[in-house]
């Protein structure tokens, strides 16, 4: 009975890994939650891209 406790808390702790997981996958995803530490080259980049004029064709994407 005891080894049968045990291996459910297992798979209920696995199984609540990966539900939780999957649920804050999705939160970041859409853009609910984000996390603090973004790397300094990408917000370089984000700024540069931000500042940037684009040229699509005839047409200026700012």
């Amino acid at each position: 009975m005891l080894r049968n406790v045990g291996r459910r808390l297992i798979w209920f702790l696995i199984g609540s890994t990966i539900y939780a997981t999957f649920i804050g996958f999705t939160l970041f995803k859409a853009g609910l939650i984000s996390f603090p530490c973004i790397p300094k080259s990408q917000n370089a980049l984000n700024n540069k891209d931000r500042n940037r004029n684009k040229r699509v064709g005839r047409i200026r994407v700012t």
